[in-house]
């Protein structure tokens, strides 16, 4: 199993519509080549995990990278792993709002990621950080 974690910038304000058509073409594309994982939308960026076939999720994200919708895509985590973290959801999702405190350290470390150089060792810190907001969080997600 093969696990993936990327943060982009959105080209524009993305509205609901926007957010919605995207979910459900990800979630037909992720069912199809049995990949899972999670999307959120922070303050016009996006964090998305990507879990599967080593080949699907590479195939997603070339996919990924020729989407007008945004800018910027850095790969922060490309791992194998043992189990899914996001294993019953084709693609889990959440729109992130500044202020929140149950939200404050992901949007931090996901703006960092987007503007700065983010060293392997905080690549580590993000997905720990993911695992236990899933933990927390698994009930309150829309899922697909």
């Amino acid at each position: 199993m093969f696990q993936l974690v990327y943060v982009s910038s959105a080209t524009w304000p993305m509205n609901n519509e926007d957010l919605n058509m995207i979910l459900d073409i990800s979630r037909a594309n992720n069912q199809r080549l049995g990949v899972t994982g999670l999307l959120l939308h922070i303050d016009q960026g996006f964090l998305q995990v990507l879990e599967g076939p080593k080949d699907a999720v590479l195939e997603l994200l070339a996919k990924i990278q020729k989407d007008i919708r945004h800018i910027g895509l850095r790969v922060l985590i490309q791992q194998e792993i043992a189990e899914r973290l996001f294993a019953d959801w084709f693609m889990g999702f959440e729109r992130l709002t500044l202020g929140s405190k149950r939200t404050a350290d992901i949007f931090e470390i996901t703006q960092e990621a987007i503007t700065t150089t983010f060293p392997p060792e905080k690549a580590v810190d993000l997905a720990i950080l993911l695992r236990n907001f899933y933990r927390v969080n698994a009930g309150n997600f829309a899922t697909g």
